[in-house]
């Protein structure tokens, strides 16, 4: 037993020297650069510090997640893990790791260092976890995002299957759309994404998680309540990304209604992906049911994006960019939310 609990030991030591090196080598070259304009659709929006190491451009982790919006941010100090989320999806990312968890799935990125105490993520292995597409212009110095990413850039392990499902489109629509005539890709190519329709994430309609639910009332007095509580927050404004701390002045949707169904009892995760996960699938609503969207203008890949909790009267209370928390009448005969409309969950049963 001892020398089994050793040899676990020494696995385990190794593993960590192994990602560490990656993480925190002191041998690379690193060249310091001016500080970029970063432009997003061709409009600048804010400034970056990037750093080149070994001929490859990196971005300061943190700041480019904030610019694009991924504004809650935690970090664990032990093993050099970032979690952050704009309020759709939570992304992982460990210094020295060659996979980021988008959600549940992975992601092969060039690995992200570690230097001066600051996390540095390659142009494409940003674009790869934040649905862009990222280069830089040497015309001018400027960082370009591409926002949602019309293309992907191949990553070391990546093969059709896999970027298909990240971007829930087909192997066969990837091969269409980049004229291939065989599964071949390699490290560094860039892909075209196709742009025939719209891909939608209907994974997690088959999901059916239960939900921990501490209120003893009736389903009729919980899905009261809930309404109750959610109007309580009309007018509070909207941001990417929002904290709980942040709350009630601001919200992202998923932020929203967490807290909202938090105030009657009743715990769901985070963010709206895996909400959507929570619960029974449902065609005919009720008051309390959580809507769900994907938003083409953001995400290229389809995703849940949105959720909102449907009023009982064709109506949904949701935090939306615009608006901030507010009432969305007879939500699916509207133009928007109904082209981007994906399912509905009952959590309250």
């Amino acid at each position: 037993m001892r020398k089994q609990q050793l040899r676990i030991l020494a696995i385990i030591v190794f593993i960590f020297g192994v990602i560490t090196s990656g993480a925190l080598s002191t041998s690379a070259q690193v060249e310091q650069v001016p500080t970029a304009g970063i432009s997003i659709n061709g409009k600048i929006v804010n400034g970056i510090n990037p750093i080149i190491i070994d001929g490859v451009y990196y971005l300061p982790f943190v700041q480019l997640a904030k610019i694009l919006g991924y504004n809650s941010i935690k970090f664990e100090e032990k093993t050099l893990t970032y979690e952050v989320t704009d309020g759709s999806t939570a992304i992982r990312t460990t210094m020295g790791g060659t996979q980021a968890k988008k959600g549940n799935e992975y992601v092969n990125i060039k690995a992200p260092r570690w230097i001066n105490n600051t996390a540095y993520i390659s142009l494409h292995a940003g674009g790869a976890i934040f649905n862009t597409y990222i280069t830089f212009n040497k015309s001018n110095g400027s960082i370009q995002v591409q926002k949602p990413a019309q293309q992907y850039v191949v990553h070391s392990g990546d093969s059709l299957w896999n970027i298909s499902r990240l971007h829930h489109t087909t192997v066969d629509d990837l091969k269409k759309a980049n004229n291939l005539t065989s599964n071949i890709i390699k490290d560094g190519q860039i892909l075209k994404l196709p742009d025939g329709g719209t891909p939608k994430e209907m994974e997690p309609v088959k999901e059916h998680e239960p939900v921990k639910n501490k209120n003893q009332t009736s389903v009729a007095a919980q899905r009261q309540k809930v309404l109750e509580v959610a109007k309580k927050y009309i007018g509070a404004g909207y941001k990417f990304g929002a904290t709980l701390a942040e709350a009630p002045k601001l919200f992202d949707c998923s932020s929203y209604t967490q807290l909202v169904f938090q105030q009657v009892g009743i715990s769901i995760p985070r963010v709206s992906r895996d909400q959507a996960s929570k619960g029974t699938t449902v065609t005919n609503l009720q008051a309390g049911d959580l809507m769900f969207f994907t938003i083409k203008d953001s995400y290229s890949d389809g995703r849940v994006a949105h959720v909102g909790i449907y009023m009982g009267d064709g109506s949904m209370i949701h935090a939306s960019t615009s608006l901030g928390v507010a009432i969305t009448k007879n939500v699916m005969q509207n133009s928007y939310w109904s082209k981007n409309y994906l399912f509905s969950k009952r959590v309250i049963q």
